[in-house]
C-alpha cells in the first residue's frame, strides 16, 4: 500500500512540474527571428491549453481518493498548486521564425502545412509528426495575427482556411 502511495504522488508531482515547465521552464528558450508580437494568454484558454494535465491531476486525485492511498487534504493541495500553474502568465511570441507557446516551446512556420481558423483560435497543421498547435487568440486581435500568419503558412486543400468554427 505504501507502494502505491508514493507512486501516487511521484506521478501527481511528474503532471505539475509538467504543467509548470510550459509556462515557466528552468532556462527560457529565446525564439530565434526577429519578433514580432506577443500576445498574452487568458485565463479560459490556459484552462484550454492544460485541459489533458488538468483531467490526468483531477481524476488521478479522485481515484487515489475513491482507493484510499490520497488523504483529501493532500488531494485538495494539488488542486491548489494546479491553480496556482493556472494563474502563472503565459503568452505567444511570433517572430519571422516561428511561434513560441510559453517560454518552452518554439515551433518554425516551416513545422506547419496548413491552418484551420475559428472564432477564437487558429490550428496550425502539422507537416511532420510532431501534432498540430492550436492558439487561442482574442477576436480582437484576430485578423492582425491571422494576416500574418497567412505570409508563413501556406494552406494546403485539406488543411484550407474554416471560418466560423
Amino acid at each position: 500500500m505504501v507502494i502505491l502511495q508514493m507512486l501516487t504522488f511521484l506521478l501527481l508531482a511528474l503532471l505539475l512540474m509538467g504543467m509548470l515547465s510550459k509556462a515557466r521552464p528552468w532556462t527560457k528558450t529565446i525564439p530565434p527571428g526577429k519578433p514580432w508580437q506577443t500576445i498574452s494568454v487568458g485565463f479560459l484558454p490556459r484552462i484550454l491549453e492544460y485541459r489533458s494535465s488538468l483531467l490526468a491531476l483531477f481524476s488521478g486525485c479522485l481515484l487515489a481518493i475513491l482507493a484510499g492511498w490520497l488523504p483529501i487534504n493532500l488531494a485538495a493541495i494539488v488542486a491548489a498548486f494546479a491553480l496556482l500553474i493556472l494563474l502563472v502568465p503565459m503568452r505567444y511570441t511570433f517572430t519571422t521564425q516561428g511561434v513560441a507557446v510559453g517560454e518552452a516551446v518554439f515551433r518554425p512556420w516551416s513545422d506547419f502545412s496548413g491552418l484551420t481558423v475559428g472564432k477564437s483560435s487558429l490550428k496550425l497543421a502539422a507537416s511532420t509528426n510532431s501534432g498540430r498547435v492550436t492558439l487561442f487568440i482574442k477576436p480582437a486581435e484576430m485578423d492582425n495575427v491571422l494576416k500574418y500568419i497567412q505570409r508563413h503558412v501556406k494552406s494546403q486543400s485539406s488543411n484550407s482556411i474554416v471560418e466560423g468554427e
